[in-house]
């Protein structure tokens, strides 16, 4: 773990820098995936999301997020949940659902300090095992995934952005 990255709950004032950081991460990790107007989409709706933007939506005794600092900028964010949304995981596994970090600070274990974070705090919760959902065409996340020790899943389905389906699929990994 970086020395000079700080890790941190997720507070009320964040959400502009939250949204900006997954705004920004998707469009350069996605831009051989979708379509221009799914960015724009997503930028579009930046102020409704920030202000909609609270703590109560992803802290509870079932969620958990967190942020990276650098220097006070975010430069990494973690969300996860006990209760997945993907039907085939949910009741037997934990669920990280965001984990995004800047290009410019990958390789800097920034990722897998977050992604630690979450293991403990689903053991905590009494999670034996966990879920990421990634798009079938991301090789640098699938690649991530794999070095961590998942195991990919048979199951797939897609994640639909604007009427369209793109095939997602699934790292599982236990808990330890």
């Amino acid at each position: 773990m970086s020395t000079d990255i700080s890790y941190r709950k997720v507070r009320k004032e964040d959400g502009y820098q939250w949204y900006s950081l997954l705004n920004s991460v998707w469009r350069t990790s996605y831009a051989h995936i979708f379509p221009e107007e799914v960015f724009d989409a997503r930028d579009s709706k930046l102020d409704v999301k920030v202000s909609e933007f609270s703590e109560e939506k992803f802290m509870s005794d079932r969620k958990i997020a967190y942020v990276a600092e650098h220097d006070g900028k975010i430069v990494g964010l973690l969300f996860g949940t006990m209760d997945s949304d993907y039907e085939y995981f949910r009741g037997d596994h934990a669920d990280l659902v965001a984990l995004y970090v800047y290009p410019e600070y990958h390789g800097k274990g920034i990722g897998t300090a977050l992604k630690d974070l979450f293991v403990k705090w689903a053991k905590s919760k009494g999670a034996r095992r966990f879920v990421i959902g990634v798009l079938k065409d991301n090789a640098k996340a699938r690649k991530v995934y794999e070095s961590w020790g998942g195991i990919l899943s048979e199951h797939e389905q897609d994640f639909t952005m604007l009427g369209k389906g793109y095939p997602e699929r699934f790292y599982t990994f236990e808990i330890t």
